[in-house]
């Protein structure tokens, strides 16, 4: 029978030698003399160690026998603690994580984790390549990698070395790879959102609108709550909760003027911890109006059977509020009856389609409406941006400008 798995180490008697020890990591580890302060002393400093440890029942320090698949395993457990909002949440790093280890897996999991070298690391690239991955996310994941075997050696599972031969492997440039790159993300153009609106909920049509004024994320416009905006001045605060620099400690406060404040008043929740934006409220607005525009009366009998085939705990029900996926999702579903109402009013004759886009594009419009009109400071300013280069990427450069500036010295 397999020996049961202790997750603390238990300091022991072998009474054959009259010296402690304790079952560490697959192995016994003598400590000394039984109940000698020599045998406390590294009893407790294996038990300092221990609770560090990622890995308590992995190999010990210098095995040269673990595995990638072992030091993977370690690493989502310690990723599954590290990778964390401030409220405890969860953040979308693990699922990345666990996307590239398919491949790892598939390709070394069973490798010592020593051979794993540049060579290696350069043939999962090259997998990545032919699966069509973009430049950028190849990049991405290659570093999720050298980022498992940094923190493998941190924690003593693979020598210094290891690391030090997987950076030596140079990431992908632009021009000089087959691997595919992606088209920047552009604004979108206010004439394909105003042709998506009228196809939107009540809800994620004002969504739209208030991030398109506010140049918010599509995850903060998703948060909105009475609670986190101050209101005292005509101009309203709002500081999210969860943003995308928090864990770097930068502040994120973000200005609603007059025109998203009146959207916003048409969804505020009862409750200020309420968010206004619910597809739950959605949900329940969608049954009530329709029961009060219903022209038939309910037949008892038909009423009476509803309950009894209904269904007690629902499956999934509607969302207390919208995720950024939901709310793509809604962008996306519009976009398409947009443009099958065009093709229905075309007849057999061709017509323009609406382009499909996402909510990331409204903060790009508004961050280059506001460098338009007011410069690029300001632009940074609404976005959100500690450094004027990272709002260059969102905020796209005034075109017209340049051309008047050619038109009268060029």
């Amino acid at each position: 029978m397999a020996r049961p798995k202790n997750s603390v180490p238990t300091y022991r008697l072998h009474k054959p030698s009259n010296t402690a020890r304790c079952w560490v990591a697959g192995k016994w580890v003598t400590l000394g003399k039984y109940n000698s302060p020599e045998s406390r002393a590294e009893y407790a400093r294996i038990l300092a160690e221990h609770a560090v440890a990622p890995c308590p029942t992995g190999p010990v320090k210098g095995h040269p026998d673990v595995t990638v698949n072992e030091v993977l395993l370690g690493f989502l457990r310690h990723a599954d603690a590290h990778y964390r909002r401030a409220d405890g949440t969860p953040t979308n790093e693990v699922p990345q994580y666990k996307q590239t280890f398919r491949l790892v897996r598939e390709l070394y999991g069973h490798t010592p984790a020593r051979e794993f070298g540049p060579l290696a690391l350069k043939a999962l690239r090259q997998k990545m390549i032919d699966a069509g991955w973009s430049r950028k996310l190849i990049n991405q994941r290659v570093g999720r990698v050298r980022r498992v075997f940094k923190w493998a050696v941190e924690n003593e599972l693979v020598d210094v070395s290891v690391l030090q031969a997987l950076a030596a492997v140079q990431g992908l440039q632009e021009g000089r790879t087959a691997a595919k790159e992606m088209a920047p993300v552009e604004p979108v153009a206010e004439e394909h959102v105003v042709a998506t609106l009228p196809f939107l909920r009540p809800a994620v049509r004002a969504m739209v609108q208030v991030q398109l004024l506010t140049g918010m994320r599509p995850g903060e416009v998703s948060q909105l709550r009475p609670r986190d905006i101050d209101a005292a001045n005509p101009v309203w605060q709002f500081r999210p909760v969860q943003y995308k620099t928090r864990h770097r400690g930068k502040e994120r406060v973000v200005a609603i003027g007059p025109r998203a404040q009146r959207l916003l008043s048409e969804f505020a929740p009862a409750d200020r911890s309420g968010y206004y934006f619910s597809p739950r409220r959605v949900v329940e607005q969608f049954h009530a109006e329709r029961a009060a525009n219903r022209k038939t009366p309910r037949a008892s009998a038909l009423v009476k059977r509803n309950a009894t085939q209904r269904k007690v705990v629902p499956v999934r029900g509607p969302a207390e509020k919208y995720t950024v996926t939901s709310y793509d999702r809604a962008i996306r579903r519009a976009v398409v009856k947009a443009n099958a109402r065009r093709e229905r009013l075309a007849g057999m004759g061709n017509f323009d389609p609406v382009p499909h886009w996402h909510p990331n594009q409204l903060r790009h419009a508004q961050g280059t409406r506001v460098r338009h009109q007011f410069g690029l400071e300001a632009a940074q300013v609404v976005l959100g941006h500690a450094r004027a280069d990272v709002t260059e990427v969102y905020a796209e450069r005034d075109v017209a400008r340049a051309a008047r500036v050619a038109a009268e010295i060029g």
